[in-house]
């Protein structure tokens, strides 16, 4: 199995980032919340974290190359 380092992302989009953090925004949840519900916003916010993450090293790699 790769681990993140090994893995080559595509290029992100900012455009394709502000939709998906319009689309799934984060939200505070009141405790009556069931833990399913929980853990499906989350696993959602998890995946629109991880493409904000390599999006700013992307950005940050054009920037100031190596």
């Amino acid at each position: 199995m790769e681990t993140e380092e090994q893995i080559e992302i595509p290029a992100i989009n900012k455009a394709l980032l502000d939709a998906l953090e319009s689309s799934f925004p984060a939200v505070d949840f009141p405790a009556t919340d069931s833990v399913p519900m929980l853990n499906f916003h989350y696993g959602q916010r998890s995946v629109v974290n991880f493409l904000k993450h390599h999006y700013q090293i992307q950005t940050e790699n054009i920037i100031n190359p190596k």
